[in-house]
């Protein structure tokens, strides 16, 4: 029995679509990964921030309860907001290359970059389509043809 296989077109559009899946899936782990940590008052109020969930942990160190309650707020605050900008700043590394961010956040990004990077990955992606539905085209002509060929038990033979 004959071998069925789609193809060298095929196989080069897994290899490529797996590694460009890859390398973002790689990047949505490193961020739901990633724990932003943030401090304050010599270290007695410890804050975490996350992807899911946001602000994910609050330790109050029992000193810290001693500030009054307008400095406790604020020590509080300086301490989740250091969490975000920790957290952000390891999202930006996780997506870094994927996207082109720049390492200066003041920067920003360059959209003309980012929807570069985007558009060469749909790109990519409908040219493997086009060879995928290429190649499947081909695929099914031959199993017409072998169909239309075969000369088994009970088939009057060509039609």
């Amino acid at each position: 029995m004959a071998e069925f296989s789609l193809g060298p077109e095929f196989e080069r559009y897994q290899r490529d679509m797996q590694e460009q899946m890859g390398d973002f899936s790689k990047m949505q782990e490193s961020i739901k990964a990633a724990v932003g940590r943030g401090e304050a008052a010599d270290g007695r109020v410890i804050a975490e921030y996350k992807a899911e969930g946001g602000l994910t942990k609050l330790e109050l160190d029992p000193r810290a309860m001693r500030l009054p309650a307008v400095e406790l707020g604020e020590e509080i605050r300086t301490a989740v907001n250091a969490a975000a900008q920790d957290f952000q700043a390891k999202a930006r590394e996780a997506s870094k290359a994927m996207f082109d961010v720049p390492d200066d956040p003041a920067k920003g990004m360059d959209p003309s970059k980012a929807l570069a990077s985007l558009d060469k990955i749909a790109n990519g992606f409908a040219g493997q389509m086009r060879d995928l539905a290429r190649e499947l085209g081909l695929q099914q002509q031959r199993a017409k043809e072998a169909m239309d060929n075969y000369k088994g038990p009970g088939f009057p033979g060509p039609r």
